[in-house]
């Protein structure tokens, strides 16, 4: 089991049981708590139970790919475009601050992140404080919206 958290409007933390790593698209970074500091920029990285993949985009930053056990988070912040998305691949939960991408994505559930007007995706919302996933097959078979606050 792991948890998401809405940390700022451009960082997602999420939680293992034994690892903490945020993940701040507008700065294009990961903070892991590792020995070696602050990630930065695009690359593959292992870091306990999670998979991530940076994938520089065309017009700078960076978006990410994290898989944990099965389950494929994307994080793509503002400056990305959709024919970066493409890149990405299959993603199972979306954080974004552009509704756009949720079409071209087509996630089981979307975080929305900075000033995101959610209200043209047709969804139900969830408010809670985090999300908290068990496993690939306890994902919702249509899309949810989960505002993190």
């Amino acid at each position: 089991m792991f948890e998401i958290e809405l940390r700022n409007p451009e960082e997602l933390t999420i939680r293992l049981k034994d690892k903490v790593v945020n993940v701040n698209v507008a700065q294009s970074t990961i903070d892991a708590g590792l020995k070696v500091g602050t990630i930065g920029g695009a690359g593959e990285f292992e870091i306990g139970e999670m998979a991530i993949v940076g994938v520089e985009l065309a017009d700078g930053g960076v978006m990410y790919r994290i898989d944990i056990k099965g389950v494929k988070i994307g994080i793509v912040g503002s400056t990305a475009k959709m024919e970066d998305l493409d890149e990405l691949g299959p993603v199972d939960i979306l954080g974004t601050s552009n509704a756009k991408f949720v079409s071209v994505i087509e996630p089981k559930i979307l975080i929305p992140m900075g000033n995101m007007d959610f209200a043209e995706v047709k969804a139900e919302v969830k408010v809670e404080k985090k999300l908290k996933i068990k496993n690939a097959s306890s994902l919702p078979a249509v899309l949810e919206i989960w505002r993190l606050d």
